[in-house]
């Protein structure tokens, strides 16, 4: 199967979707949906700076939920970067993951997440240096 490479984004002026990066490497539009929620009911998007939760003794009395250290994002490998700076689409529906725990998917059944800040309220430029995330459009 043939893939045509994409030119360097453009940004939002020229009709660019703002997209979430690990480092340089361009990970997946911004907002696509999920159809999964966090603990707390609320609705998850690519994009979504989330805060992981390891369970401990599930289904017990003394059953516990600690917070990890840091924060990450719901993203899927949708697009493929090359060092000259030019991205590839290689799945215009990619399969959505929690960044750290990418083999469980969003959550799973000693793993939560908890919703920290919307895609909705990421504005383009945004950078989280120290879990290595960043937006551009």
């Amino acid at each position: 199967m043939h893939r045509r490479k994409l030119p360097r984004l453009a940004g939002a002026e020229k009709g660019g979707v703002m997209k979430i990066y690990s480092g340089n490497c361009c990970m997946c539009d911004v907002g696509l949906p999920t159809g999964d929620k966090d603990d707390m009911g609320n609705d998850l998007f690519s994009g979504d700076i989330v805060q992981l939760w390891c369970g401990h003794y599930i289904g017990k009395d003394f059953e516990e939920w600690q917070p990890l250290d840091g924060l990450t994002a719901i993203v899927g490998n949708q697009y493929q970067s090359y060092s000259d700076g030019t991205i590839e689409l290689i799945d215009a529906n990619p399969v959505l993951f929690t960044m750290g725990i990418a083999k469980v998917g969003i959550h799973g059944d000693d793993w939560k997440v908890r919703l920290i800040k919307s895609h909705k309220d990421i504005i383009v430029g945004e950078r989280y240096l120290s879990f290595g995330l960043n937006y551009r459009a």
